[in-house]
């Protein structure tokens, strides 16, 4: 794989993943600004939800789900 970094991105940043392996553990991290930003919009709608569900659990557990889904979603993706 010439261009690759040890930890999976690439030397051009046109087409370097948005999200990539932290150099320890199996934390995968946003490694571009748009992984960030996608990092903020699910902080947010998080907060959002979370203040509007005033305790019930379920709306929570909406607010939750996004956060790990998203991200496992585009990772898939962007290592196919």
């Amino acid at each position: 794989m010439t261009g690759s970094d040890p930890f999976g991105g690439y030397r051009d940043a046109s087409k370097r993943p948005w999200f990539g392996r932290k150099p320890y553990g199996y934390v995968y991290g946003p490694r571009t600004w748009q992984g960030w930003l996608v990092m903020a919009a699910l902080l947010t709608f998080a907060i959002v939800v979370a203040g509007a569900s005033q305790g019930r659990g379920g709306l929570l557990g909406l607010a939750l789900a996004p956060l790990i889904v998203v991200p496992a979603l585009i990772i898939w993706i962007q290592r196919r």
